[in-house]
């Protein structure tokens, strides 16, 4: 192994939150600064470092990790728009819930909890309690802060932040973050399932050393590189047909459309169905090869998300869990969120409302992914708050791989929009 491989294999195994610098990697493994510093730049490639404002250099997840979706102490001062006054060392640490203080000292204690943030005023005795239980504090309100509780925060490497804010407009926001991020973790993409360890092939390899790779692999399809380990290619059993075994891949090779990590599922399951790819390579930011994706894969992942997913208070699920099932018809009631600025029904509303009709539809028929490929809507009257909508969908056309559905809207016996939504079934 490298002494480039080793500082990789180093920083993989330290712990989320720890610091990484050029001269302690340096010191440590016994390099020069400029192989440390290399290093832990393709590590920032790979995703197992980032470079913190307020903190430098961070170790912040493994290889192939979702780690866009942590709420930290850090992210939390951006938010709460906080200065930070101590405990640096602590900022990239992920907290798991806060605690307004707002009651006696003794009663509180049993509200902490490790990694927890406690919002508080002036209070000095709750500003040590918490830290002393390894709780971040917000001091609000831009009240001062004595030096010893400050030292207190360096000494434990625990954060402690101070904004003008108030308590109430603090919490709001904290509320929302954590909202969102509930929201994002519930949302794959390519790095929660893409494959790292699967074999390649250069593009000065040749038609034979394809064939040995599928008889080693049973694999029939492969990413190609190039010397510098960036994806040139994709070679797949059809592209060798009849062809001579002494023949160079780079002659035989289709050009690799790739995906990235942080890529949603959802996105790249689309553009594989449309483009005809039953995989596709997976590269990090520098475009080097990362593993790759299939279309089984990105289909089996969009399933088990359907079935578990546990997110709620998206703008689409609000839609869908008003639509109601009435006979043929589906119902849904109009409410001051579906509105835009002139009092009627919002285009989106409208768009959000059908596909789901459409799915729900479809879904009675087959069990099978369905993917909108167009809409065409009409809207040929005003719909306003508290309307109640019957939506009449009726399939005009079926095969094996789409179908064709109009839908029609209707709002006391008076049409107000007609819609046709081609779909393809996967």
């Amino acid at each position: 192994m490298s002494k480039h491989e080793e500082i990789l294999s180093y920083i993989e195994g330290l712990e989320i939150g720890r610091q990484v610098s050029v001269r302690g990697i340096a010191n440590r493994m016994k390099v020069a600064d400029g192989t440390a510093y290399r290093a832990i730049k393709e590590a920032e490639n790979q995703g197992l470092v980032a470079v913190n404002d307020r903190s430098g250099t961070v170790r912040v997840a493994a290889k192939g990790q979702k780690v866009a979706n942590r709420l930290t102490f850090g992210k939390l001062a951006e938010i709460a728009n906080a200065d930070v006054l101590g405990g640096l060392a602590g900022l990239e640490v992920e907290f798991n819930k806060f605690v307004i203080s707002a009651m006696e000292r003794e009663s509180f204690k049993k509200y902490l909890s490790q990694n927890g943030l406690v919002i508080v005023g002036d209070r000095k005795d709750i500003q040590n309690l918490s830290l002393r239980e390894h709780n971040a504090v917000l001091v609000t309100g831009g009240f001062d802060v004595d030096q010893d509780v400050i030292d207190d925060a360096n000494r434990l490497g625990i954060p402690l932040l101070r904004t003008s804010y108030d308590t109430f407009t603090v919490a709001n926001r904290i509320s929302h973050a954590l909202s969102n991020e509930l929201i994002k973790k519930d949302i794959i993409t390519v790095g929660d399932v893409f494959h790292q360890k699967r074999a390649t092939l250069r593009e000065e390899n040749t038609v034979k050393d394809f064939l040995d790779l599928v008889k080693k692999t049973n694999y029939s399809r492969f990413a190609v590189l190039n010397r510098y380990n960036v994806v040139v290619g994709v070679i797949a059993m059809r592209d060798v047909n009849h062809k001579g075994n002494d023949t160079p891949l780079n002659k035989l090779m289709t050009r690799a459309n790739v995906a990235k990590a942080g890529m949603t599922v959802a996105s790249v399951s689309q553009k594989m169905i449309y483009e005809g790819y039953d995989m596709m390579p997976v590269v990090y930011d520098n475009h080097t090869y990362a593993g790759i994706i299939t279309k089984s894969d990105l289909l089996q992942s969009l399933q088990k998300a359907q079935e578990e997913s546990q997110v709620a208070h998206t703008f689409s699920e609000d839609v869908s869990n008003r639509l109601k099932e009435k006979g043929s018809a589906y119902t849904i009631v109009v409410e001051p969120f579906m509105i835009n600025s002139v009092g009627s029904m919002a285009h989106g509303v409208f768009t959000e409302m059908i596909s789901h009709v459409v799915r729900r539809v479809l879904a009675k028929k087959r069990k099978r992914n369905i993917i909108i490929e167009s809409l065409n809507m009409h809207v040929m009257g005003a719909v306003a708050i508290d309307n109640v909508l019957e939506i009449y969908p009726k399939v005009i056309s079926e095969t094996r791989i789409g179908a064709m559905i109009d839908c029609e809207v209707y709002h006391v016996n008076n049409i107000v929009a007609k819609v046709l939504v081609n779909v393809q079934l996967t």
